[in-house]
């Protein structure tokens, strides 16, 4: 009873110093935390090479960059430390392995506020790419761990493709601004000391003619002529007959004596 009550005491003891160690060092990293990232520094012995801890560096310096600012968050800064690079064990013996501490610090305080401890292997065994592999997968458990932003890949534009029928031995050609294309071709072509130089002179353009007003003919006006009226022959009194018809423009006299008319009878007097 007593061996059982040492060891529960035991336990509990175990326990609480675990507490408070994970107190004074600050959290573990087990999900993904949120604070304002401002800087981080990766640091090793002289057994990992350089160029693992360029990449690793260059890879969340990006990452950070890229990450938007949170909104009330803890100021940090990062301290990424590779404690051992060797090989895996079992299936993935041949692949390289990392083992690496992140311990994030406080800017206000300057005290540690959470670390973790991971490890990591190459998903390639080519000698090439299993480094920047490597930092790549570095990289990428840090960025979860802390939240950030995988930073856009720019893309490398290909050169431009240029084909060249110019052999090596043939001068440079001479390039001459603001010219046609018979005078490039003129300025391109070599010259030999016996031949003349070839005065290009430029096209004459044929201007369209330019058009003439043309004066309007006279107008002259038409007088209107009235056509004159058919000479009629003078009828007499005794053939105008009641209903008798009177043309249009002639010139009548009113008969008031029914048995003669002074205009045609000379012996018919005016007045009855």
């Amino acid at each position: 009873m007593f061996t059982r009550s040492l060891r529960i005491a035991a336990a509990v003891g175990l326990l609480m110093m675990l507490a408070s160690c994970s107190l004074l060092h600050g959290r573990s990293i087990d999900r993904p935390l949120i604070y304002y990232v401002r800087n981080v520094t990766v640091m090793a012995d002289a057994r990992i090479p350089l160029d693992l801890i360029e990449s690793v560096d260059r890879r969340v310096s990006s990452a950070i960059a890229a990450t938007r600012p949170p909104q009330g968050a803890e100021r940090v800064v990062l301290l990424v430390k590779i404690d051992r690079l060797g090989f895996g064990e079992g299936a993935r013996r041949r692949l390289a392995q990392v083992k690496f501490t992140v311990t994030a610090t406080s800017v206000e305080t300057g005290e540690p506020v959470a670390q973790g401890a991971f490890t990591v292997n190459s998903p390639t065994d080519e000698p090439r790419w299993a480094r920047q592999a490597l930092a790549e997968e570095i990289a990428a458990r840090i960025r979860f761990a802390f939240s950030l932003t995988t930073p856009r890949i720019r893309k490398a534009m290909p050169p431009a493709r240029t084909i060249s029928t110019r052999l090596k031995t043939d001068p440079a050609p001479v390039i001459v601004p603001n010219t046609s294309a018979g005078s490039t071709r003129a300025a391109i072509a070599p010259m030999s000391s016996s031949q003349k130089p070839v005065v290009v002179t430029a096209p004459v353009i044929p201007t369209a003619p330019v058009a003439q007003e043309m004066a309007a003919p006279p107008v002259i006006e038409a007088q209107q002529t009235r056509p004159a009226a058919p000479a009629q022959p003078a009828r007499r009194s005794a053939d105008i007959v009641e209903g008798t018809p009177v043309e249009q423009g002639a010139v009548g006299t009113i008969r008031l004596r029914p048995d003669c008319d002074p205009a045609v009878t000379a012996d018919c007097a005016a007045a009855p």
